[in-house]
């Protein structure tokens, strides 16, 4: 609707004296009543309460309102309620507008006059926005009820039987020639004790049996297309060279074959052959060629196994598949790496066979403790934790905890204990970290068997002969100490899998600083990733103990049942869209989007609304502004800008606050009623990503001295993202003679609301003494804003 259209009501309310004894409403009213655009101006006591409501539909029809704006409490609070009310009413919900002068005005200011100029300004940049408000309407898609989950350890496991079991068709797929992951390599599990595959053997092998699991080994992703709902995933499987449904797992192949490798399975402390399963509970049972040590493969020769199969079952012709599926969700459970503690040349690892890490002493203890070196029996062993973990400022190892190094250690040298007589366990740690379901009595138990705790860090572990010299510091007695040692056990630190980066790329979701697959929120949706459709598990999101991972993927599971249940999603209008007589098809903002929502089709560059999350930040990176987006237009966001700017209020600052989390916290400084400049004005967005030069020149140019940019820690802009951002505009805005000290940036969780307040405290008083932008500059801007 034109601008001159717009007949805008606008509704203040006194929120019982939480809004009208900081705030007077009646003189925001009289400032409202002016305002381009606006038919009604009313307060009332509680505009939530039905006879509040009631106003508005009134208003509506009596008076041809065709715009609401409601000044009252955060939108985060009654949005909902009044966009019911419109319809109610028979207006369009998305011609509503809200102006939060509770938590973001009234409750973190004390000074009446100057609060209730700062509601006006709010006031006036929602009706400024509202004029330009069009009318959405939510759509609703079909979703594919199949389920790909991809990564065969015990999260992929657990979570593919819970989908199984609720009557999905479930596709699991490993990289490896079997499922089970790291826990089938495992003697006992923590703190029970329990043999750790008479517990996962028998879920393997129902996984193995389900009528609604389709396992697919030795294959990844290859390709990830379409939206939420309905996903096309290419499968590229790897070819065995064993036909699978002739194969019996007699193991006379393996008995004739020539070539002997490391075993990975055995965390090469044995060996196997060129053609072998990895384990005897294998799922799937069927032998595997290792074609990077099969001397056919590498020499053209022997091919001994075809010779000797009794089922005929080996068949050197078979090549690479892709499998198609189509999905509806996707699951990420690929799991971890242990620290390769070659990174720390103080531990000694590699130099010396006795320096093993805590995986390989798993299996030596299934194997009959023993030394590498000369197969005798240890008597004293030093477990060391935190090789590799809770290193700051180093690339030589990682910053998270490893999670379950002190629990490994504590199960191993009771272990020890029990297998050999007289053993010595020690224990060197840097805290015991017990803090799981019976840990603390488990360490309580290893103190009672005398396992014995040194704690201080190792400094050196030096080979002398047939011992192992271990160099360390006791802090409770503070000094040194050195003993020799027959084995040295090293609790290393947990990585995200290799792949995760590529996976992550492939399926649209993004990766923390740590390079584990990042959740939509840390505690209220920690299963979610940042994509709808898309979800994650186990390690592959953060280093976790069995228990924790079993509970994750039950969670995940229900999640996934949740979001394809309903056999229909429904989709929010707030996305992207493109204009297409401006576009030039440059791809800009392909590159820019991190969920994958914006592709290259035969037609032109369009956009998936089911995968666009409505972030906004391919709006701003466009050349031609041939992208916009739905609610938040750029006649919106830029006429929002000029409400709230251009009011003489000096020196002004205006807070861009980007998504629901960092809104939120936002609210939650007003909610504990702690106080700040009201000189500070926020504009809420989706997210700081899509504000760019233009909005942020629009603000200087109307009136505005300084900028802040708070994200939300949770947001699709990463904080790489928004760093490099800041940085560009920077640069940018000193072209136009606005120092770059003007603008400062801070990403925050829901609680840290204390940050948001600091950086506002910390821009005021820099503001203050760089003093106001100059008319000068300010009109420079204006000129060339109205050139562009």
């Amino acid at each position: 609707m034109a601008q001159e259209e717009a007949k805008v009501g606008v509704y203040i309310c006194h929120c019982g004296g939480n809004i009208s004894d900081t705030v007077d409403v009646e003189k925001v009213k009289e400032a409202a009543a002016k305002f381009k655009g606006v038919e009604v101006a009313e307060t009332y006591e509680y505009m939530c309460s039905d006879p509040g409501q009631e106003m508005i539909i009134k208003g509506i029809k009596e008076h041809g309102l065709n715009r609401i704006v409601v000044a009252s409490c955060s939108p985060r609070m009654h949005l909902e309620t009044f966009r019911q009310t419109l319809e109610s009413a028979g207006l369009n919900a998305y011609f509503l507008d809200m102006a939060n002068i509770r938590e973001q005005c009234s409750w973190v200011h004390d000074d009446k006059e100057a609060a209730t100029a700062k509601a006006i300004d709010l006031v006036h940049g929602a009706v400024e926005r509202a004029r330009y408000l069009a009318p959405l309407e939510p759509k609703s898609m079909p979703v594919k009820q199949d389920i790909l989950v991809i990564g065969g350890g015990i999260a992929g496991i657990i979570a593919s039987l819970e989908l199984a079991d609720k009557g999905y068709q479930v596709y699991l797929v490993e990289r490896n020639p079997s499922i089970g992951g790291h826990m089938a390599q495992l003697s006992k599990t923590f703190p029970t004790l329990d043999c750790s595959q008479c517990i996962l053997t028998p879920k393997m092998v129902s996984a193995g049996q389900h009528p609604n699991i389709k396992i697919i080994t030795m294959a990844e992703p290859a390709a990830v297309e379409g939206a939420p709902g309905n996903y096309r995933v290419l499968i590229r499987q790897r070819p065995r060279f064993v036909d699978a449904s002739k194969c019996t797992a007699c193991g006379e192949c393996a008995k004739k074959c020539p070539v002997k490798v490391p075993s990975e399975f055995e965390a090469e402390l044995m060996e196997r052959k060129a053609i072998y399963t990895p384990f005897r509970q294998a799922v799937p049972k069927t032998y595997v060629i290792d074609t990077e040590h099969c001397l056919y493969f590498t020499k053209g020769v022997c091919r001994i196994c075809e010779k000797f199969c009794p089922a005929h079952a080996i068949d050197f012709d078979q090549k690479e598949k892709t499998i198609e599926l189509d999905v509806g969700a996707i699951v990420a459970c690929t799991g971890f790496e242990q620290l390769d503690p070659r990174r720390l040349e103080e531990f000694g690892y590699g130099l010396h066979p006795d320096i093993v890490t805590n995986l390989q002493f798993e299996r030596l203890m299934l194997q009959g403790i023993h030394k590498p070196s000369n197969g005798k029996v240890p008597k004293k062993v030093a477990y060391v934790l935190c090789v590799g973990s809770r290193m700051m400022n180093t690339d030589r190892g990682v910053e998270h905890c490893c999670k379950i190094g002190c629990m490994a250690a504590i199960k191993h040298a009771m272990l020890f204990q029990k297998a050999v007589p007289d053993a010595e366990p020690w224990i060197f740690y840097t805290d015991i970290r017990a803090d799981g379901k019976g840990y603390e009595e488990f360490y309580a138990t290893a103190q009672d068997h005398n396992v014995r705790f040194v704690r201080g860090r190792v400094a050196e572990v030096i080979p002398n002969g047939e011992k192992l010299l271990v160099r360390a510091e006791d802090t409770m007695l503070g000094r040194d100490i050195e003993g020799e040692f027959d084995l040295v056990v090293l609790s290393t630190g947990i990585l995200p899998h290799p792949t995760s980066y590529e996976l992550a790329r492939k399926l649209g979701i993004q990766v923390g600083s740590d390079g584990f697959l990042l959740e939509r929120h840390y505690k209220l949706r920690p299963v979610d990733s940042q994509r709808d459709g898309v979800f994650i598990a186990g390690c592959a999101v953060s280093p976790k103990d069995i228990r924790e991972t079993t509970l994750e993927s039950m969670a995940t599971a229900s999640r996934v049942a949740t979001f394809v249940g309903k056999g229909e999603i429904s989709i929010p209008p707030e996305v992207a869209y493109i204009i297409q007589d401006k576009c030039n098809t440059c791809g800009e903002c392909i590159e820019v989007c991190p969920v994958a929502a914006i592709e290259k089709s035969p037609n032109g560059i369009i956009v998936n609304p089911i995968s666009c999350v409505g972030c906004g930040i391919c709006v701003p990176v466009c050349p031609q502004w041939a992208i916009d987006l739905n609610h938040c237009t750029e006649a919106q966001l830029m006429a929002q800008i000029r409400g709230v700017c251009e009011s003489k209020t000096s020196p002004k600052i205006v807070a861009f606050i980007g998504g629901d989390t960092a809104y939120g916290s936002a609210d939650l400084a007003g909610q504990t009623r702690e106080s700040y400049s009201p000189n500070i004005e926020i504009i809420g967005v989706p997210s700081v990503g899509r504000i760019g030069l233009k909005h942020v020149l629009q603000a200087f140019a109307y009136g505005a001295d300084g900028i802040i940019f708070v994200e939300g820690d949770d947001s699709v802009f990463t904080e790489e993202k928004m760093r490099e951002h800041v940085i560009q505009l920077k640069k940018e805005l000193s072209k136009y003679g606005i120092k770059s000290l003007r603008l400062l940036s801070i990403r925050t969780t829901l609680p840290q609301y204390h940050k948001i307040l600091n950086i506002f405290s910390t821009l005021n008083e820099r503001i203050s003494k760089l003093g106001p932008v100059s008319e000068d500059v300010r009109s420079k801007i204006m000129k060339q804003l109205a050139t562009a």
